[in-house]
């Protein structure tokens, strides 16, 4: 028996001694200088989501303003344009035919008129030569050495002259009314030739066209679309309940999805609203709102993008920036435990601003995180005190 008990304490001693060398093994967690900061909670602005499409703020469809074929169609879309730039070029053959038969018909009453005018001079003449014949005779008639007759055949000759004078005249207003049609026609037809080029209302990009070299041009038809792109804006269309938070000049952030990570410092572009339609949709009930967007490199007209309005204030966790690290493509931060050890907290962010992203998930509020670098900490590390 006492054997037995020899050998259960020999095995007990063993153990304990096995215990203490492991107990002895475990090596400290790693002490660092870290500096901290706390996770905070605070009052935000809060925003509501429009989608909408970019585009310019001047557009213009262009049309042929009088009939005829497209002879030419000068540039190609995406094609930049000056302002005043010939863009089409319509066949004007036809009023250039009217153009000359009123210059032919104008020139014949030059003609007349140089008839009628030499015409009126010589019935002039013989009026005044049978006045004063007519003067003569009826002095000869007081002295009655002519007779009632040759007196009255005289003063007929004198009406007669008065009135081949007044033909003359209707003859003169009859051709300068025929010049004056003539010189309309010539205006008419210089107009119309001035329509046959279809020039560029602004400088701006070729954006389409919907139509070709040899098809008919009339009034009204599209030819082309000519837009400004160097001043863009966003239309958008706003809800109701959410308008009434907004006005004319109100700062508005915008995301451009074509542009993400393509914008300094990959942020949004800073907007302001421009206009607001003073009618709703009757079927989406929502405003037409228009947001003038700065000059911006890659921005285009018909790209999609995201207006985030204002709408008051909210709660959000917000971690500083210097605190934020990638671990193998998991976004996260090094908390600080009560006692002192170092743990990667995975968190999902959302946007940010002044230094610092709110944190969607991950953190609460009122916790310790490590700032500044970042890359030589590692889970289980302790914080020195």
């Amino acid at each position: 028996m006492k054997q037995y008990i020899l050998i259960a304490l020999a095995i007990l001693t063993a153990l304990a001694i096995g215990c203490a060398k492991t107990e002895t093994s475990t090596p400290e967690p790693e002490t660092v200088e870290v500096t901290t900061a706390t996770v905070e909670v605070r009052d935000v602005p809060d925003t509501v989501e429009a989608v909408g499409t970019v585009a310019a703020k001047r557009e213009a469809v262009l049309s042929a303003q009088v009939m005829g074929v497209i002879k030419e169609i000068l540039v190609a879309e995406g094609e930049r344009v000056a302002k005043a730039q010939a863009l089409v070029m319509i066949d004007s053959a036809e009023i250039l035919a009217r153009k000359r038969e009123a210059e032919s018909a104008r020139a014949e009453g030059e003609a007349a008129m140089s008839e009628a005018e030499s015409a009126k001079a010589e019935a002039n003449a013989a009026l005044a030569n049978v006045k004063v014949n007519a003067g003569r005779f009826r002095n000869l008639y007081a002295e009655q050495a002519v007779t009632k007759k040759e007196l009255d055949d005289v003063e007929t000759q004198a009406k007669m002259a008065e009135a081949k004078l007044g033909q003359v005249d209707a003859k003169i207003r009859q051709v300068k009314a025929r010049i004056a049609q003539a010189d309309a026609a010539i205006a008419q037809a210089d107009v119309m030739l001035g329509h046959t080029v279809i020039r560029a209302p602004f400088g701006g990009v070729v954006s389409g066209k919907t139509a070709s070299a040899g098809e008919m041009a009339a009034p009204g038809r599209p030819i082309m679309k000519l837009n400004d792109d160097r001043e863009l804006q966003l239309v958008t269309g706003v809800k109701e309940g959410d308008v009434s938070g907004i006005g004319r000049g109100t700062p508005v952030e915008v995301a451009i999805d074509a542009l993400d990570g393509a914008l300094d410092g990959g942020g949004r572009l800073k907007a302001r609203v421009d206009e607001i339609v003073p009618a709703a949709d009757p079927m989406t009930r929502s405003f037409t709102v228009k947001l003038g967007l700065p000059g911006t490199k890659g921005l285009m007209p018909g790209m999609f993008g995201r207006a985030y309005l204002p709408a008051g204030t909210r709660k959000a966790v917000l971690l500083p920036d210097a605190a934020f690290v990638d671990r193998e493509g998991m976004q996260g931060a090094f908390v600080v435990r009560e006692d002192g050890t170092l743990a990667f907290q995975a968190v999902r962010l959302g946007g940010g601003s002044g230094g610092m992203r709110e944190v969607l998930s991950g953190l609460s509020g009122g916790e310790k995180v490590v700032v500044g670098d970042l890359s030589r900490l590692r889970q289980g590390m302790k914080a020195a005190r």
